[in-house]
């Protein structure tokens, strides 16, 4: 595969849309009704564990500086407000099958689902900004033009991973999800070489 050289217009207008799409999908969550949360629950969980694992591999490793240490940090809290998340609207789900049968088992609080999700989407807007003003441009400078081409072809490829029912990225936790999409795009940087 011949190699593609970028520029840190083209990568930070790549992953500013990325994160647009990002902010797209907390809404839909955030708007949707405490019994039709399943499905942009796990669409957001999905999407953003490919996204974290396309930055992880593609740019927060190619050049360790600081800044990319302050993002991997900001990735690592941002797992644990996701995994918060996720068990609140597990348990959402589960008591409400089984509400009629066990009245004593009461669902977490909408609230508690809607404070984490503003958590979640606080840390993630802090983590964009500073990635797309701060990071990116140091990778930039330091960083071969092949090597951002790389950065770029990931980036471009989150959106076809995350959303394709064929994509080896099953559905599970969101740290399954993570890992499987981590090999996936050390596969593809590896057949770009």
């Amino acid at each position: 595969m011949e190699a593609r050289v970028a520029t840190l217009h083209e990568i930070r207008s790549a992953l500013n849309a990325e994160h647009q799409h990002l902010w797209g999908l907390i809404g839909s969550l955030r708007h949707a009704s405490v019994d039709e949360r399943e499905l942009p629950l796990q669409g957001l969980l999905r999407y953003l564990a490919v996204h974290e694992a396309a930055e992880e591999v593609a740019i927060h490793n190619a050049w360790v500086t600081d800044s990319t240490r302050e993002r991997l940090d900001e990735e690592r809290e941002a797992a644990e407000i996701v995994e918060r998340l996720a068990r609140l609207g597990d348990a959402h789900s589960v008591t409400s099958m089984t509400a009629e049968a066990d009245p004593v088992g009461a669902p977490p609080s909408d609230d508690e689902f809607l404070v984490a999700l503003d958590q979640l989407e606080r840390s993630l807007r802090d983590h964009a900004e500073a990635e797309e003003n701060e990071e990116l441009p140091i990778l930039a400078a330091e960083l071969p033009k092949e090597q951002v081409g790389d950065m770029l072809r990931v980036v471009l490829m989150v959106r076809e991973m995350a959303g394709d029912a064929a994509s080896p990225i099953a559905d599970g936790s969101f740290t399954t999800m993570r890992l499987a999409a981590q090999r996936e795009f050390k596969l593809a940087l590896s057949q770009l070489r």
